[in-house]
């Protein structure tokens, strides 16, 4: 059998194909045995997503791909029913909130407890692979060779946001000040979660004498694109953790995944970056301890060819999220 007869689709077929949990009606623009950028062999197709941006298109895996039918459409609508029920049970209950006392109310929007997040519409962000296969480099820097990232850090935090800032105007006109806001709040979380959340044990004292030694910037003024693309990481759970408006969240998740995508000035800057060497750590040694019992959620690892790679980033994942906040 050839290569050619192993493909279930054809280039311009209509097909449907998973995108996180939701599926979509798409067209394959082309096929290749091999992904173009990752390597993994078999089957794969290039997707442009019905109504959406080609900054959209994407190589996917076979197993995304579904056909157009009866049952699958069945499929797709019952899957919007259901995240459609969660998003307005959500709602619902931000609305009977409205009545409690302002000071509980407020205890309770700033909660990160597990009851609540179980409760809201989950948030996802897609990190490209490039990027997470970044996130797995820097972890094995700093875990296994015990190296540091130079601070301050050139690009810092402020000047790639900065950066985005300003692309996204020029190719934007009309963007209302929402590249403006994104910016800052993509600033501030990172400010407020450096220290407790972004942090492996072994960077804690650099993180204190740097907060020392430069007492007048801000954590996105000394740190750089390593410790950005940790944020991404936890943002959507930082993010369901939150009473925001679902209109307001969904442009939110619209602009940090556009921030995210391949194409973008954003993620050529970070993998720039990210080819700086690090600065050996003094006299220190860490090694993780934390017990891995699960794996990352699905959206955020796709299928990696490296197994190495896949179980050094799902370790990476769970010491993220068990750094006390």
């Amino acid at each position: 059998m050839t290569q050619s007869e192993k493909f279930l689709y054809r280039q311009g077929d209509r097909i449907l194909c998973f995108h996180g949990p939701m599926i979509y009606e798409a067209k394959i623009l082309d096929k290749d045995y091999q992904h173009p950028k990752s390597g993994d062999s078999g089957p794969h197709y290039l997707i442009h997503y019905k109504g959406w941006k080609n900054t959209w298109d994407e190589w996917v895996a076979e197993h995304r791909v579904l056909p157009i039918n009866e049952a699958n459409l069945s499929r797709q609508k019952q899957i919007e029913e259901s995240m459609t029920k969660k998003n307005k049970s959500s709602s619902k209950k931000i609305v009977q909130d409205s009545s409690v006392d302002k000071n509980k109310k407020r205890k309770r929007e700033f909660s990160l407890d597990k009851d609540d997040l179980i409760k809201k519409p989950k948030v996802i962000i897609y990190i490209p692979e490039q990027l997470r296969l970044l996130l797995v480099q820097d972890w094995e820097n700093i875990n296994k060779s015990q190296m540091w990232v130079p601070l301050p850090r050139k690009p810092s935090v402020n000047d790639i946001i900065s950066n985005y800032k300003s692309w996204k105007n020029e190719k934007n006109k009309d963007n209302d000040g929402i590249a403006e806001e994104v910016s800052k709040g993509v600033g501030f979380y990172f400010n407020k979660c450096l220290g407790t959340r972004l942090l492996y044990q072994s960077e804690r004292n650099q993180y204190k004498e740097v907060r020392s030694k430069f007492e007048n910037l801000e954590n996105a003024q000394i740190y750089g694109a390593e410790h950005l693309l940790r944020l991404f990481v936890i943002f959507p759970k930082l993010m369901s953790s939150t009473n925001i408006g679902e209109e307001t969240l969904n442009v939110l998740k619209e602009h940090l995944s556009d921030l995210l995508n391949n194409d973008s000035r954003f993620t050529r800057i970070i993998q720039t970056t990210l080819q700086l060497p690090s600065h050996p750590s003094n006299n220190i040694t860490y090694s993780i301890s934390q017990t891995v019992s699960t794996a990352p959620p699905f959206y955020i690892l796709s299928k990696l060819s490296d197994q190495n790679v896949y179980h050094a980033y799902s370790e990476w994942y769970h010491v993220m999220m068990e750094i006390p906040q």
